[in-house]
């Protein structure tokens, strides 16, 4: 199994975080793409994440009944990474353009 991408909702216990994984699924009669959610029970040894931190699960060998998940911080992407997937538009800083406040205070 792949490992999940989701958000903490809750911290359940001692080294137990709630993690809730959101899902894309075809609607069973209308085709659509409806969001699904689920919570799962994951493993945070360190106790590091707090509610509304966003985590990766890896499968594990089961720790208790219903933790069979690791929590792990994600992975950190770099700028480049983020431009190459065209996710966020260059800000005015990246292209060396001065905001018009900026440009106001230049001139005065």
């Amino acid at each position: 199994m792949r490992s999940m991408q989701g958000r903490v909702v809750a911290s359940s216990g001692n080294k137990t975080v709630a993690v809730e994984v959101t899902r894309l699924a075809p609607h069973p009669k209308y085709k659509r793409r409806v969001r699904k959610k689920k919570k799962f029970q994951a493993h945070d040894p360190d106790n590091q994440f707090q509610i509304g931190d966003f985590v990766q699960l890896e499968k594990s060998r089961p720790i208790s009944k219903t933790k069979t998940f690791l929590a792990v911080p994600l992975p950190v992407k770099s700028k480049k990474e983020k431009k190459a997937e065209g996710g966020e538009e260059a800000s005015s800083s990246d292209l060396g353009i001065p905001l018009e406040s900026q440009q106001q205070e230049l001139q005065a």
